[in-house]
């Protein structure tokens, strides 16, 4: 399966890195944030099928950008991208029905098996 997937990620480096592989992948990009306010605007104008979201942005953190998303659209599929995987982010991420945890870093490889459990409904972390 092939996604739209909008990536929110403080990084500029990371957004690049995950657009090659995503689109090497076979995925489209359709749009990039280094922030929450940026992502939002995106995620509403865009309306991809999949959002990759980093846990610490500069303006709000992911989860708060999650819950709004989930205010709009409740079955979104949202996978964070984070190098935090402490046990309570684990737990807040399945509060708020997020799709999984990719950590940082992470490979080509391992981005495609993310993808993948989020394509099968399996939780990832």
């Amino acid at each position: 399966m092939s996604y739209r997937v909008l990536i929110i990620d403080d990084s500029a480096l990371v957004r690049a890195l995950l657009q090659e592989m995503l689109q090497a992948l076979g995925h489209q990009v359709v749009g990039q944030a280094g922030n929450a306010a940026d992502g939002l605007q995106s995620w509403r104008s865009e309306h991809p099928d999949l959002v990759l979201l980093d846990i610490s942005l500069p303006d709000q953190d992911g989860f708060l950008v999650l819950e709004e998303m989930r205010g709009e659209e409740p079955s979104l599929p949202v996978l964070f991208v984070t190098g935090n995987t402490q046990k309570k982010v684990i737990e807040r991420a399945r509060e708020l029905k997020a799709s999984g945890v990719l950590k940082k870093p992470f490979d080509a490889a391992r981005l495609a098996a993310a993808i993948e459990a989020v394509g099968a409904g399996r939780w990832l972390s």
